[in-house]
């Protein structure tokens, strides 16, 4: 357990998932903390100091002390059911020396739209999760370090939001670029990549080969030989289980591979570490 000086600079006073299935207007209210707040389903309007937002999947909004916030859930005019979610989305109220630095690095724009990756959404969730138990003594403070990891990826996720033509297509490569990492231990088609980033193969493959100079399989198996090369390290798996579970299919396919980029064969890499 950290001591408790390092633990107070970064304090997670409230985390939760919200789903809202009635329509609701709530009244004006001055911050009096830190929010971060991330729109996953459905939509909701936002009033931020006056300014009117509609929030959408992938929007993350940012407010500080002092700001004045309003919130608003409008069910569809067409909505069939009573039960329809409007909106579900992660909402954080933090503080702290670290996240008050943190939040004067850069000058945040209130919002910015991300990707919904798994790796942020599953550090929201582990976030809501720990901040759970601490409250009721089941576990250790883990939310300081959690939320110190996500403000850093949100950094580097908002610098890929940013807006311009030129941008919007280094989005989408990065989308793809995030795609491939997340999946790279199964099997892979440029198709696939493609059609998750709403491009023809030849366009995708086009653009990922002039953003990252690699060719989207040469990514990929970047990505297998990284995971293959910390299994044999830090397991005690065989080469041929690390070969399957790293999404090289057969050993014979993963040492032909792992000799071209390393020089050595995986037998040998192994030994040496």
């Amino acid at each position: 357990m950290p001591p408790t000086g390092q633990r107070s600079q970064v304090r997670v006073t409230y985390a939760d998932y919200a789903y809202h299935y009635e329509p609701y207007r709530s009244r004006k209210r001055r911050s009096g903390g830190y929010h971060i707040r991330l729109q996953v389903e459905g939509q909701c309007r936002l009033w931020i100091n006056g300014e009117r937002l509609t929030v959408l999947p992938g929007d993350l909004t940012f407010t500080q002390p002092g700001d004045t916030v309003q919130v608003q859930f409008d069910a569809e005019p067409d909505a069939k059911s009573k039960r329809q979610l409007i909106s579900g989305n992660y909402y954080l109220s933090c503080g702290g020396v670290w996240l008050e630095q943190w939040w004067r690095q850069s000058e945040r724009a209130t919002v910015v739209n991300i990707p919904l990756h798994q790796n942020v959404l599953s550090i929201f969730q582990a976030i809501v999760l720990e901040h759970r138990l601490t409250k009721i003594g089941s576990g250790d403070n883990a939310t300081a370090y959690l939320l110190r990891a996500l403000c850093l990826i949100l950094d580097r996720m908002a610098t890929e939001s940013s807006t311009g033509k030129e941008n919007e297509l280094l989005q989408i490569a990065q989308r793809m670029k995030h795609y491939i990492a997340e999946r790279a231990t199964l099997p892979l088609r440029v198709d696939e990549v493609a059609k998750h980033a709403g491009l023809s193969p030849s366009r995708a493959a086009h653009l990922f080969k002039s953003v990252f100079n690699q060719t989207i399989m040469e990514y990929a198996i970047e990505v297998r030989l990284s995971i293959a090369s910390d299994r044999m390290k830090f397991t005690t798996m065989t080469l041929d289980k690390i070969a399957e579970t790293s999404g090289f299919g057969s050993y014979t396919y993963f040492h032909r591979v792992f000799r071209a980029k390393y020089g050595i064969s995986p037998t040998q890499y192994r030994q040496k570490k």
